[in-house]
């Protein structure tokens, strides 16, 4: 069973702009604030965005385009926050079909020094493994018409320029490793107007969508043109991403001592940074 982004008015336009047949990706790097041991810590967020062949037999990217095949749009959601002595390292990567945005497989994984915990969703069935009691390992079927929250930075731009659904039924965050709640919520959706929105990379015209439901908040703000990047992310609980720099690049290029130099200085090294005194804790 796959998982497609819910109707509404989508606007799919961004998708099959010629933009992603270019031969590089959108790289895009954010300072992050996260929430966690109740105080927020400071960090780094990277989100790439790149067309990929994909080979159905397999569940991976083709070497090569394929008869049997057919494109996707992978987006890398990665996540890195010092706590303390050590640091979080998260990340989801998630495969989506470029033609109708239906998804096709989502795997993520959530390291730091107390242990690891992974998941991965492919036609409808959600595993995952972790060390936390209680969370081990399950298997668990996600409905079709639930959209994985680590894939919102991609698929709720069907909507920057189209009509949301009055509410999304949304799988909670995979890259946050914690797996105790694994039942998709509905949320209601509000889309903002096109106005001026200033982040660290500069000023753009924006609009948001907002989840809603109860005291929870998801807020997107995204590029009002295409293809809509992600300029900001924030939650009721503190939790912020804030667009630093983005470009376009085959990035897979850049490995060599030096090219490091791509990332802004102060997220080059960024140290944590609580906003609350530090209490002793359990991970």
């Amino acid at each position: 069973m796959a998982t497609a982004v819910a109707t509404g008015g989508a606007d799919p336009t961004w998708r099959h702009d010629r933009l992603w047949d270019d031969g590089k990706a959108e790289f895009a790097a954010y300072e992050a604030t996260w929430r966690r041991y109740e105080q927020l810590y400071t960090g780094r967020v990277l989100l790439v965005l790149v067309k990929e062949p994909w080979a159905p037999d397999l569940g991976v990217k083709a070497d090569r385009p394929r008869p049997d095949g057919f494109d996707v749009l992978k987006l890398n959601h990665v996540r890195d926050i010092p706590t303390g002595i050590y640091t979080y390292h998260q990340m989801a990567s998630i495969h989506f079909r470029r033609d109708d945005g239906t998804l096709v497989k989502l795997v993520a994984s959530s390291t730091e020094a107390c242990g690891i915990a992974t998941a991965r969703l492919a036609s409808g069935a959600l595993d995952t493994h972790s060390y936390f009691d209680g969370e081990g390992d399950r298997r668990t079927t996600v409905p079709a018409t639930a959209l994985p929250e680590d894939a919102l930075p991609a698929l709720l731009r069907d909507y920057v320029r189209g009509d949301p659904p009055e509410s999304l039924q949304v799988l909670p965050l995979l890259l946050a490793g914690r797996f105790g709640t694994l039942q998709p919520e509905w949320f209601k959706v509000r889309k903002g107007k096109e106005l001026s929105h200033t982040v660290p990379a500069g000023t753009f015209k924006a609009i948001d969508i907002v989840l809603q439901k109860s005291e929870k908040t998801r807020t997107y703000t995204f590029e009002a043109a295409a293809p809509h990047r992600l300029l900001r992310f924030r939650t009721q609980d503190g939790t912020e991403y804030r667009l630093s720099k983005v470009e376009r690049l085959a990035y897979w290029t850049l490995h060599t001592p030096g090219d490091e130099s791509w990332w802004p200085p102060h997220l080059l090294d960024r140290t944590n940074r609580a906003t609350t005194p530090p209490r002793e804790a359990n991970p």
